[in-house]
């Protein structure tokens, strides 16, 4: 099956940049892996990433969960696709903030989805009740400074205002804080502008977003 740079692979690309990685296991079998919450992705996993992956590689993957810590995974090896993503510069282990959108999206017009599957990862639409008005805002977080500097910056070239800044966040397992980075759009009209430019496409979003334009005056 050939792999091609098109709109899909853009959409899983961007959710490996979120939640996914790519992993040399015991015998340096080239595993890709993508996480989620077994709380709400998976329709998420089951409409969108696993009919994405089939495109690519020809055969069902299964999810497996882990209940006692609240997530899906999709754990598989397939050396033709692990090359393909780790080919665009895409970090084989430890992410850090080695992330960035390559070149070659931007030449094909292709990062508008990128962002989409980055956002339906690491991105939230948080809806909050202003004296009975509900005033939204999108936001995404991550410890990959330069990406998500990159995200705002082809944000605001969108004419999104879209702010970037720093935050920490406690790490549970390291007893520690970890440096944190969030982007923000905040109000209805750069929501507007979002939708139109980028899109969501994890179904728990698309609800919430119908949830807002369904509240009334929206």
């Amino acid at each position: 099956m050939v792999l091609k740079l098109n709109k899909n692979f853009a959409i899983l690309y961007g959710i490996m940049l979120g939640d996914g990685c790519l992993t040399l296991t015991c015998k340096n079998k080239k595993t890709i892996f993508i996480a989620g919450s077994i709380k709400d992705d998976v329709p998420f996993f089951n409409n969108i990433i696993k009919p994405i992956i089939n495109s690519f590689i020809g055969k069902d993957i299964p999810i497996r969960s882990r209940p006692k810590i609240g997530s899906i995974n999709l754990n598989f090896v397939k050396n033709s696709l692990f090359d393909f993503i780790a080919g665009f510069g895409f970090p084989v282990g430890k992410k850090g903030n080695k992330l960035f959108i390559p070149k070659l999206f931007y030449d094909k017009n292709l990062v508008r989805y990128v962002i989409k599957g980055f956002f339906a990862t690491d991105g939230s639409l948080v809806l909050t009740d202003n004296n009975g008005t509900l005033y939204p805002r999108v936001e995404a977080n991550g410890i990959a400074k330069n990406l998500i500097q990159e995200i705002s910056i082809f944000l605001n070239s969108k004419k999104i205002n879209c702010k970037f800044y720093e935050a920490k966040r406690k790490n549970n397992y390291w007893k520690n804080l970890q440096q944190q980075y969030r982007l923000q759009i905040n109000g209805k009209k750069n929501l507007k502008k979002f939708v139109r430019e980028i899109g969501f496409v994890n179904p728990k979003q698309i609800e919430r977003l119908q949830y807002y334009y369904g509240s009334g005056e929206n």
